[in-house]
């Protein structure tokens, strides 16, 4: 059997998205990026409407505490940050990435979308265990105490 040529096929969507993926990430598409490089956004605020569901990316002139650093691809491609604290203080599962379209608001200069109900959840349903049971200094001493246990055998 010879071999047989694969056809690329990509899907690409024009229309701003965004996708929220397992890593925590907040990333955003081509048509997203496009419109946030016309404003010359460089930080956002996240905004939560928890009665609507509701997300904001709101883009803010300067660096504030409070603010994201936006990071764009080489070729303006596509843009994001790190999420994670948000989604977990929005309580929304992120075991699973998952895309949502994105509502470019003019007079807010902000992008909102919305999140289904049955996604905010609680906390990521793969992750489980405690995190961060043992600290720094008592992995050392376990560890230290496991050589030597070691080396006397």
């Amino acid at each position: 059997m010879g071999f047989e040529v694969f056809d690329r096929k990509v899907t690409r969507r024009i229309e701003p998205t965004v996708t929220l993926t397992t890593l925590g990430r907040l990333a955003m598409n081509t048509g997203a990026a496009t419109l946030l490089l016309k404003v010359a956004a460089e930080f956002v605020l996240l905004l939560w409407d928890s009665e609507a569901d509701k997300v904001g990316i709101k883009v803010i002139g300067k660096k504030e505490p409070r603010a994201y650093v936006l990071h764009f691809g080489k070729k303006g491609n596509g843009a994001g940050f790190s999420a994670t604290t948000f989604m977990n203080f929005i309580k929304y599962d992120f075991s699973v990435s998952r895309s949502f379209s994105l509502i470019w608001d003019e007079t807010g200069n902000m992008f909102t979308f919305a999140i289904p109900k049955e996604y905010l959840t609680g906390s990521p349903k793969n992750q489980k265990g405690e995190l961060g049971k043992l600290r720094r200094g008592d992995r050392a001493k376990a560890k230290e105490k496991e050589l030597q246990q070691n080396l006397t055998q």
